[in-house]
């Protein structure tokens, strides 16, 4: 069983935000699963003790977003590209947004060569999104955006699963490529997938979607 996340964003904002790591927690622990995938914006007040507390009860697959602790972030996620073999499916992820920030940027000739070098990829983590206006009506098209999608078009993942966009709950879109996934794991929403036969997404415990992949 793998448990999906993203947008955890812990922060001191408020007591639901701080809490959000003991939210995750109490998840680990009841489903009990063999991986945790997240695709970023963990939040400036991740501490090493909560990724510990995550490590001691599922393995992590994680990319970061542009809202982390940068100071120990980098630490815990994989690295741009790395193939990762769990049963028979191949999951990789890219960190950041396509830019030259400082802390979360991706060199758009990097994210190129990047994507050049993957195939037969059955998960796609990311926390840049692709241009997506058939969910994201207000979406801007811009240089990320474009480059996201054509990277999708041509890896062609059964599932890509981005972070970093809001709307609601959950995003869901069939594409000729593969599938397309979001969810908001923040304290508004606490959504998570899990994947085990099918996809499954979950708001604060209830079932309210599924998918086959």
């Amino acid at each position: 069983m793998i448990v999906l996340i993203s947008d955890l964003h812990k922060s001191l904002n408020s007591i639901e935000e701080m809490e959000s790591v003991k939210w995750l927690l109490d998840i680990l622990d009841d489903l009990k699963p063999d991986y945790l995938i997240g695709a970023g914006d963990w939040g400036e007040g991740m501490t090493i003790d909560d990724f510990s507390n995550i490590l001691s009860r599922t393995r992590l697959i994680a990319v970061y977003g542009n809202h982390e602790n940068f100071s120990i972030i980098k630490s815990f996620s994989i690295r741009d590209g790395q193939i990762i073999r769990v049963g028979k499916m191949r999951i990789t992820g890219i960190n950041g947004l396509i830019g030259d920030n400082r802390n979360y940027g991706i060199n758009p000739d990097k994210f190129l060569k990047l994507i050049n070098k993957l195939k037969d990829i059955d998960i796609l983590i990311t926390h840049q999104p692709p241009y997506l206006p058939e969910i994201y009506p207000k979406m801007r098209y811009n240089e990320a955006t474009e480059l996201m999608l054509k990277a999708v078009e041509q890896i062609k993942p059964k599932l890509h699963f981005n972070g970093h966009m809001t709307g609601g709950c959950y995003s869901y879109y069939e594409f000729e490529w593969g599938k397309y996934l979001r969810v908001d794991s923040s304290s508004r929403f606490r959504c998570y997938a899990i994947i085990d036969k099918d996809v499954t997404v979950y708001q604060r415990g209830e079932e309210i979607f599924n998918f086959s992949l």
